[in-house]
């Protein structure tokens, strides 16, 4: 663990298991996005730092500035959970905002039960279906529809559909 904490002090702060932790520590199980998000806010760390760099290096001559483009092959890829498949669209997490482009695949989600953090989220579908749960309130988006809310609001995503989900999402701030 890192931060100086013992396993049995993130199990505590996550509401966990010493073994669930311990786990996931050593790859022996898969967890959930939630899992993970419990895991990062106790060790207070960015999710995003759960993920590995692209596998293929990219070179690219930084200017004086800093490109604000992302390029297609350039995107941090994230995949929080089975079926989720996550590109970040940010050249970094620097700024107030995050935006990441998303794919569901049928049945899958955010992982059981719901999850909640600090800001603002909203979402775009721009192909297949969405379920999405806010509280105990349920929205189902289809193509082309669009949701904002707080994310502090307990929530989850699933594709309950039949083909793949793609959207866009926005958080502020940003929370990978």
């Amino acid at each position: 663990m890192t931060k100086g904490l013992k396993v049995v002090d993130v199990a505590r702060r996550t509401g966990l298991t010493s073994s669930t932790i311990s786990q996931v520590e050593r790859s022996k199980i898969s967890p959930t996005i939630i899992t993970l998000k419990k895991i990062a806010a106790a060790l207070e760390q960015p999710l995003g730092e759960f993920f590995g760099e692209q596998e293929e290096e990219v070179v690219v001559h930084a200017p004086i500035r800093p490109s604000p483009v992302v390029h297609r092959e350039q995107r941090k890829l994230l995949s929080p959970g089975k079926g989720v498949t996550y590109h970040l669209l940010n050249p970094d997490m620097s700024g107030p905002i995050e935006f990441i482009y998303n794919i569901y695949e049928p049945g899958a989600g955010t992982g059981t039960g719901q999850y909640s953090h600090p800001g603002t989220e909203c979402g775009l579908i721009l192909k297949g279906q969405l379920l999405i749960t806010i509280n105990d309130q349920e929205y189902l988006l289809q193509e082309g529809d669009s949701i904002t809310f707080n994310s502090s609001e307990p929530h989850s995503k699933v594709n309950n559909g039949e083909v793949r989900c793609v959207c866009v999402w926005a958080n502020t701030p940003p929370w990978f």
